[in-house]
Order: structure tokens, then sequence, then C-alpha cells
């Protein structure tokens, strides 16, 4: 006997990931003269996976607030939901921002269009020579105190 059933290891269903998308060009649409990107471009769901998998159950039920006519209706009232959820839900909906948000100024796209350069800032700009520990003078020479114990606070 066939299974004929493909399986996905995605842990949204489709319906889940069209509110998902609307839900996050809603917080975040693209700009107008297209510099921005929607966050609904990006990949929230790689991101989590990677740095915070144990927000996926969350965002899962975050979905559930929002019914399947979500993502057909317009920004406007989109809109208007979204902040009903923030009031109801102040702290899920702050965590869920503050992932979003991670994701979104992490993108190539989204540091361009504000003006910083793609890429990891360190070692733009910061120099360091190979070897030079001579770098490391100044904080040698500064007060040792904050490299000791103080003996009231051992065990």
């Amino acid at each position: 006997m066939t299974n004929d059933v493909i399986a996905t290891d995605h842990p949204l269903t489709t319906p889940q990931r069209q509110t998902l998308s609307a839900l996050l060009d809603t917080i975040l649409p693209a700009s107008d003269d297209g510099s921005m990107p929607s966050a609904k471009e990006l990949d929230l769901i790689d991101y989590l996976a990677e740095k915070a998998e144990d927000f996926i159950p969350v965002l899962v039920e975050i979905l559930g607030n929002f019914d399947d006519e979500f993502p057909s209706l317009s920004l406007s009232d989109r809109y208007r939901l979204v902040e009903d959820f923030s009031k109801a839900q102040a702290g899920v909906f702050a965590g869920m921002l503050f992932h979003i948000y991670a994701c979104y100024y992490q993108d190539d796209r989204v540091l361009e269009g504000i003006g910083s350069a793609a890429g990891p800032p360190f070692p733009r700009g910061n120099t360091v020579e190979a070897g030079d520990l001579s770098l490391l003078d100044p904080v040698a020479k500064r007060s040792q105190t904050y490299r000791k114990i103080d003996p009231r606070d051992r065990p």
C-alpha cells in the first residue's frame, strides 16, 4: 500500500502562512518608493528556527487570534485588528515585535535602505594588528580592582 500524502516539516499550515504574511505586511509594510521591503518578504520562520525556535509555538498561537479572512482584509482593517490584539495581549505582542524587528533589521536590503552597509559591522573600520598585544597595555595599566574578588563576596 502506498501513501500519497506529501509531508512537510514547515511548522505552519498554508492558511497560517497566509495570515502570517498579512500580519507581517501590516506591521512593517514596504515603503512607497520600494527602498524598504515589507516584513512579509523575509523568512521569519527560518529566522525563528535558527534563533528562537521556542517562539514558533507562541507564534502559532498568535496566528490563531486572526481568522482565515484576515489576509483578504484591507490594510486599515488588518491594522485595526492588530491594534486590538496588541492591546489585549501586550506582552505577547511585544515579544512578537522583538522577533519581527530582529529579523527585519538583519536583512541586507533593510540595512542598505537605512543607509548602513550590509553585513556584519566588524571588522570594517577596525584594524587589529595580528599578534600586537601592545594594544592591551592601557588595560594592563588600569587599577586591578575590577579583576579582584572582594573577600566578602566569596562563598
